[in-house]
């Protein structure tokens, strides 16, 4: 397999090799774990990251995880999509199970919440198994404008405009990374036709019920019609917040170790002298260090017990902010959880 010929198509590979390196560096022939589902975006992801490994240094691998929430004929077309694409991709493809009904029903969150959070443990087990300490995930520009409305309707600050990260953490080990957020996804389906590439198509992305499809379908083809780059102008807003925002995250670490007695637990007396803001810094940074990301609703329900001076509040995955005898703790479920962002 080798690259069209189509500049355009180069260029998009280019610029998905840059994005790669930029962010998480050259891989020397490292492995890569690129997740696929079949669709068009992670198809285009793996062909790219395949066809330009020389470029960016990472041996690519795909995984596909099955979340067991579509009907048995849709898993089994995606699966079968996953394995012809890796084939024709030249990669070695591993393929994992995931029931997220099951974590919906135990962590009382919907199912599609659950969804990202299986998913995403699924694969930093597999990482983990396999000894890759890279993960790539498709997320395209028009995601990323998707996720920041969605986030604006729920009433959100500074974190939800920010949208999804280029990289981050998932375990010391192993790294999270999106090389395609300055892609669209009218690109990664240009990429797929000049790859004589026919991608798997989710019936349920034309639901309209769901909330995000309906910002897909509706709001922003609206929004379209007033700004024809709204979602790369949605993009550069949630490059422009993220700055702020790991500032202001440094300086939640920097507070929360200064605060942090050696069980990694926060005396309540001090943790009221400090000024609101910086308050909900110290509780998001005191919940990532166990893998867990506070929405605004988690955030404040957790400042609401800190103040209230005792009780218990449920976080993602189950685990749990209790606040007890003058200390506020963190009691991670077991297994612990990965963050689902």
């Amino acid at each position: 397999m080798t690259l069209p010929t189509d500049r355009r198509i180069r260029d998009i590979g280019r610029r998905i090799s840059r994005a790669l390196v930029e962010h998480v560096g050259t891989g020397f022939g490292r492995p890569l774990i690129a997740a696929v589902s079949g669709g068009a975006d992670s198809s285009a992801m793996l062909l790219l990251l395949a066809d330009t490994q020389s470029r960016h240094g990472w041996r690519v691998r795909a995984a596909h995880v099955d979340h067991f929430i579509q009907s048995e004929e849709i898993r089994r077309e995606f699966r079968e999509s996953s394995v012809r694409l890796s084939e024709q991709a030249g990669t070695p493809l591993d393929i994992v199970e995931a029931n997220a009904a099951t974590e919906a029903e135990r962590s009382s969150e919907g199912v599609e919440a659950a969804a990202r959070r299986v998913r995403y443990n699924a694969l930093t087990r597999l990482a983990l198994e396999r000894g890759v300490p890279l993960i790539s995930v498709a997320h395209t520009q028009d995601d990323q404008a998707e996720t920041i409305l969605l986030h604006i309707l729920r009433g959100s600050g500074l974190d939800g405009l920010s949208g999804m990260p280029e990289q981050r953490q998932l375990t010391d080990e192993i790294q999270l990374v999106r090389p395609l957020l300055g892609v669209t996804r009218q690109e990664t389906e240009d990429v797929c036709r000049a790859y004589d590439w026919l991608p798997a198509q989710d019936p349920s992305n034309e639901h309209l019920e769901h909330t995000r499809n309906r910002i897909r379908h509706s709001l922003l083809p609206q929004m379209a019609e007033i700004n024809p780059n709204i979602s790369e102008r949605l993009a550069q807003l949630a490059r422009a917040v993220g700055s702020d925002r790991t500032l202001l995250d440094l300086v939640g670490q920097q507070t929360l170790a200064q605060l942090q007695d050696k069980d990694r637990s926060l005396e309540r007396r001090l943790f009221m002298t400090l000024p609101g803001q910086l308050q909900n810094r110290v509780v998001r940074a005191l919940c990532r260090e166990q893998g867990l990301i506070l929405s605004a609703e988690r955030t404040a329900a957790a400042l609401q017990v800190i103040h209230t001076g005792h009780g218990r509040v449920e976080l993602p995955g189950g685990a749990q902010l209790s606040v007890a005898g003058g200390t506020i703790s963190v009691v991670p479920p077991c297994p612990p959880a990965v963050s689902d962002c």
